[in-house]
């Protein structure tokens, strides 16, 4: 009975009447959903480069959160971001969905690969002449039964996830695109950590870099383990200084590992307190540890050496590397509980060793 109250509701609140087919002629305005996380924006830029490439005089904005908005400040592919920091309904309703819909957009993305109802409210809301998104069954239904939907694809969950993203824009004639990932205004943050870098490669010949904090707890690396990994690296790299970064918050648990690996190669990364001091770092080392967070699509840009640990979900290949050089570390199950050091030497000796190739191991 639930289940059928909720497809009797969802159907008949989230339909949309006097449906027109998409006329490409007709769209000037264009509206990106991306008010999440800050990967979550990483990956999308290859997705705006491609539409204003393809439609230079189409007006493309962004909806983006506070937490995610720096990671396209300086895109130029981006006529307007809008910080639209998702709050209880009515409130969404009556500030951020308002200020949107008044904008009339022709085309809206949605990239949300979830039915959830409170989230398609607020989306058919904005009054999307063209609405593109997923198709994802629910309630036995599916978005792309909804009538606010006007087209839908299958998110395919056994590949990256810009494939589906470039789906949901076949009836756009985009050709062949170019997936990848970009950032804009890095070198307006980058003096303090190029001065700190360069002082370390007065000493080392190269960097490497460690990131042990995941996006929740289930994706997070251990100390103990993230001990191990940095000792087996170091000794075997003596001369790479193989740095920790610290997300703000985790400057205790970094300081830690550092202190347990007991190499001296081993050391905090400089502090970065903006995103794209982050990204300046990234792309001043030759190799990225990290599990599957926005470290490694920062490392993606530059298409840096990445060994990255990803748990098993359904979907895990959605946010893989974009890189031509990595290895995947998959976890047994829905947790990095236990990190091997003899696994993640072996995969950053392959990198270090080998020709550039596209790798993984699960």
């Amino acid at each position: 009975m639930i289940k059928l109250a909720a497809r009797l509701i969802s159907h008949a609140l989230l339909g949309k009447r006097n449906k027109q087919p998409l006329d490409l002629a007709k769209v000037r305005k264009v509206l990106i959903l991306r008010n999440d996380k800050i990967g979550d924006m990483i990956v999308s830029t290859p997705l705006l480069r491609e539409l204003k490439r393809r439609y230079p005089h189409w007006q493309i904005d962004v909806a983006a959160s506070s937490v995610n908005r720096a990671i396209i400040d300086a895109c130029p592919h981006v006529n307007e971001i809008i910080v639209w920091d998702k709050q209880p309904l009515l409130r969404d309703l009556r500030t951020s969905i308002a200020e949107l819909r008044q904008r009339r957009y022709d085309v809206i993305f949605n990239p949300y690969n979830r039915f959830a109802i409170p989230l398609l409210f607020r989306i058919k809301w904005l009054g999307a002449r063209y609405l593109t998104g997923f198709a994802i069954p629910k309630y036995g239904s599916s978005t792309a039964k909804l009538g606010m939907f006007d087209h839908t694809v299958p998110c395919d969950r056994s590949r990256h996830i810009l494939d589906s993203y470039f789906a949901t824009f076949a009836e756009f004639d985009l050709g062949k695109v170019d997936q990848r990932y970009e950032l804009f205004g890095v070198d307006a943050h980058a003096a303090r950590i190029d001065a700190a870098c360069d002082t370390l490669l007065q000493k080392y010949t190269g960097l490497f870099c460690l990131n042990f904090q995941g996006s929740n707890l289930q994706r997070t690396v251990s100390v103990a383990d993230a001990q191990r990994c940095c000792a087996a690296i170091a000794q075997r790299y003596p001369q790479h200084a193989l740095l920790v970064i610290a997300a703000p918050g985790s400057e205790a648990r970094a300081e830690e590992i550092i202190r347990g690996d007991g190499h001296a190669n081993v050391m905090l990364a400089p502090p970065a307190g903006h995103i794209l001091e982050l990204a300046a770092l990234i792309r001043r080392c030759e190799l990225v540890v990290s599990p599957d967070t926005s470290v490694i699509h920062l490392a993606s840009v530059y298409d840096k050496k990445i060994v990255g640990y990803y748990i098993r979900t359904d979907n895990y290949r959605w946010f893989y590397p974009a890189s031509s050089q990595y290895r995947v570390l998959l976890a047994p199950g829905l947790t990095l509980e236990s990190v091997s050091a003899d696994d993640t030497l072996a995969a950053v000796e392959q990198l270090m060793e080998t020709a550039p190739a596209l790798q993984a191991a699960g």
